[in-house]
């Protein structure tokens, strides 16, 4: 492939594209990953050295061996809002002898965005294709914070229940199966 993602997938949703993550998409990330409220957001401990955009490269070079890393884009202004990755499951509490299980880490940049449906859009698309597409038995959420409430919001509005609790109920785990998403995409 000739770009970082390492894939040619193009998706899109109402408001938003989906496209493989760019080697420029790394600068255009490090305000971000600079804000608390961003890193507290994503639910992930703030990095031991400074956020720079080869630190972020070194991070994402990780994520695009594991899966399919897009950047997320608003259609109507162009803008690059966040990012996704539709990822193999690499936690061996999730993984599944037999099953083909993903997982979605998931960042909205711009925080005037949230609360706005954004996420959901995205993640409501790559269930779609993870199920759809790449015939996955199970799609998951992983280390939620309990007291994150909107990321729990979203995880539930998609269908997603609580899996497993860990470190006494503090970091919530959430997943989907086949059967489930075919009951809700379908309506019974």
């Amino acid at each position: 492939m000739d770009n970082f993602a390492r894939h040619n997938i193009h998706l899109k949703t109402e408001r938003l594209r989906l496209r493989p993550f760019e080697d420029a998409d790394f600068d255009l990330a490090v305000p971000f990953y600079r804000d608390p409220d961003f890193l507290n957001a994503m639910e992930g401990d703030p990095p031991d050295e400074p956020v720079t955009g080869d630190y972020l490269r070194r991070a994402g070079k990780h994520m695009a061996k594991q899966g399919f890393l897009f950047a997320i884009e608003e259609k109507a202004s162009g803008r690059t809002i966040g990012e996704v990755c539709l990822q193999w499951m690499n936690l061996e509490r999730a993984k599944i002898e037999g099953e083909k299980v993903m997982r979605l880490p998931i960042g909205i940049w711009d925080k005037t965005l949230w609360g706005k449906g954004c996420g959901k859009e995205v993640v409501q698309c790559l269930m779609a294709y993870a199920f759809e597409e790449l015939g996955i038995d199970r799609f998951c959420a992983m280390d939620v914070h309990a007291e994150n409430e909107r990321s729990k919001a979203l995880w539930r509005s998609c269908g997603l229940t609580i899996s497993r609790e860990m470190d006494n109920g503090k970091i919530l785990d959430f997943e989907i199966a086949r059967s489930e998403y075919r009951r809700l995409s379908l309506g019974y």
